[in-house]
């Protein structure tokens, strides 16, 4: 049986799976998570908490809805991973001074502090991560996801979603 370009196999064999773009990316992501989940876990911090400790480092005080687009996480993920934070003192909130429905989310004290434990973890963890490569393999890696991130987020910006 033909399917597009890959064809489904009655043999049990999966490699046209293992091989399809949606798969191994899926795969690659898993990988991904777990080595830098593994690396924070005495932090207690995801991939998504600490990216979003690394914005407000680098951006100060910003809306909620802002620091998800620069992140890349959708609306609820954004709220649920931001109340975690600021339920553990890692983030604080208030409101904007003109508008009292908007929040303003910014770094604490505590939270700059696990950022730069978790910024000395996430280097070792980066490290192992791209072990598997040649220096040059490494740039050539990160330039393609570059390049395909850019492309779809220029596509699909609004229909893209997060996990984790």
């Amino acid at each position: 049986m033909t399917n597009g370009k890959y064809r489904l196999r009655q043999d049990g064999v999966l490699d046209d799976l293992y091989r399809g773009p949606a798969f191994m990316i899926r795969r690659a992501h898993q990988i991904a998570t777990a080595i830098f989940s593994e690396s924070w876990q005495e932090l207690e911090l995801t991939p998504s908490q600490y990216s979003v400790l690394f914005a407000l480092y680098q951006r100060g005080a910003v809306g909620q809805n802002e620091l998800g687009r620069l992140v890349s996480l959708d609306r609820c993920t954004t709220s649920v991973v931001v109340g975690g934070l600021s339920e553990r003192g890692l983030t604080s909130r208030r409101e904007y001074p003109n508008d009292k429905r908007k929040v303003l989310l910014r770094l604490t004290s505590s939270g700059r502090q696990v950022l730069i434990r978790a910024d000395r973890l996430s280097v070792r963890a980066s490290e192992d991560l791209m072990s598997v490569f040649t220096d040059n393999q490494a740039r050539v890696f990160i330039d393609l996801l570059g390049k395909f991130n850019r492309a779809h987020e220029t596509q699909r910006p609004r229909t893209i979603r997060s996990g984790s």
